[in-house]
């Protein structure tokens, strides 16, 4: 082969070169642009999630400290003086009576008089006031 023939064969096995190179640096240029808007959405979306992480241990802490509380002795005791009504044997329970008046047989009652049922409405004037607010 003469130098030529070879020269235009080169010029076209570099411009393949050049284009395949072209079309890759277009692919990685795209693949870092979505890569740099995921982090992006990302990034807004952990912002806004720490708060709720942060609110929900805080939450999660509260509850552990009370599930401690409960299953501890101090809290089976102030529920057995609160709503058993438990004491110690050298404790006295005193439970205090309120005294409801009696009525006094000289007080007149008030008798009730019944009110007057109200007399229904015909059915065509219910319909008219429901239809035009009347």
């Amino acid at each position: 082969m003469s130098k030529e023939t070879e020269e235009p064969r080169f010029k076209r096995i570099s411009w393949i070169v050049w284009g395949v190179l072209a079309v890759l640096m277009v692919f990685l240029v795209s693949a870092f642009v979505h890569a740099m808007t995921l982090n992006h959405t990302l990034r807004e979306k952990v912002a806004v999630l720490e708060p709720m992480l942060a609110e929900q241990q805080a939450e999660n802490a509260t509850l552990q400290a009370q599930l401690a509380y409960v299953q501890s002795d101090a809290y089976i005791e102030a529920w057995a003086r609160e709503h058993a009504g438990m004491t110690y044997p050298e404790e006295t329970l005193v439970i205090p009576v309120a005294v409801t008046p009696t009525p006094s047989p000289t007080t007149p009652q008030a008798s009730a008089t019944p009110t007057p049922a109200p007399t229904p409405q015909p059915f065509w004037e219910r319909w008219w006031q429901a239809l035009f607010g009347g």
